[in-house]
């Protein structure tokens, strides 16, 4: 598949989101919700600003978790367009804690084909092109690190959400602790669960329940461009995106 690389453009905007969400990190501000019961804040709506102005130059339709976005019937036929969470992990970003990310992902043909996560608060950037690999930079020394997936599993070990942890995923866990006797498991805000896997800092992420398409798209791209891959849990087949619902079922990467 071939496609413009955006790198450059992707850091840019990454990383002005991010200074900006910094402004406001373990500050006094309101936090609303929204008619999902999902908080957004001052920071939200300022990073989406600065993604969504940078991106318009691209000439590719976006869609922002944060943005009044086309209905199903206007997208649905999009052949390529971007898909931008401009902090995922509010949660996270409300409660001081540093695990929250900048995501922006482009979707062709409607699956992933390049991504940026950036952690503005752990100084960690994670970009990811399918053509080119992926990379891990680190904003403060400007070390770049390449990193590939290694499928040598010695000590199992697995990453699962910390906003949204249910049953299923529990008891999953706890199977897989059966059959595996020396699995270790590691709660983990936002799309840095992907990154972990992507980076072998984590084995597997395993999601049991529905989750919103640019919640992981980033994160997706970048592990796609490391080696791997996130599977739908029922069907074993690479998730896409662009659904009527903009939601993807259970997966596992």
């Amino acid at each position: 598949m071939q496609f413009q690389e955006n790198k450059n453009l992707l850091i840019e905007l990454a990383l002005k989101a991010g200074n900006e969400t910094l402004k406001y990190f373990r500050k006094d501000f309101d936090v609303n919700l929204k008619s999902d019961n999902s908080p957004i804040t001052i920071a939200d709506i300022a990073a989406n600003e600065i993604i969504i102005n940078g991106l318009k130059n691209t000439n590719i339709e976006i869609i922002s978790e944060e943005s009044e976005n086309l209905s199903f019937e206007k997208r649905k036929n999009l052949k390529k367009f971007w898909i931008v969470d401009p902090i995922d992990g509010t949660k996270q970003f409300v409660k001081g804690e540093d695990e929250y990310t900048i995501n922006i992902a482009l979707i062709c043909e409607n699956t992933v084909v390049e991504g940026i996560v950036f952690a503005p608060a752990k100084s960690e950037l994670y970009y990811g092109n399918i053509n080119l690999g992926a990379e891990k930079i680190n904003t403060l020394t400007n070390k770049v690190e390449n990193i590939k997936i290694n499928h040598k599993i010695e000590k199992p070990k697995l990453v699962i959400s910390k906003s949204h942890l249910n049953k299923k995923t529990i008891d999953f866990v706890n199977a897989f602790k059966q059959k595996f006797q020396n699995t270790k498991y590691e709660n983990l805000g936002s799309s840095l669960k992907l990154c972990a896997v992507a980076s072998n800092m984590a084995n597997i992420y395993p999601r049991l329940g529905q989750i919103n398409e640019w919640d992981i798209a980033a994160g997706h791209a970048v592990l796609k461009s490391a080696g791997g891959n996130v599977f739908d849990f029922e069907t074993g087949k690479e998730i896409i995106y662009n659904s009527e619902i903009s939601k993807h079922p259970t997966f596992l990467p």
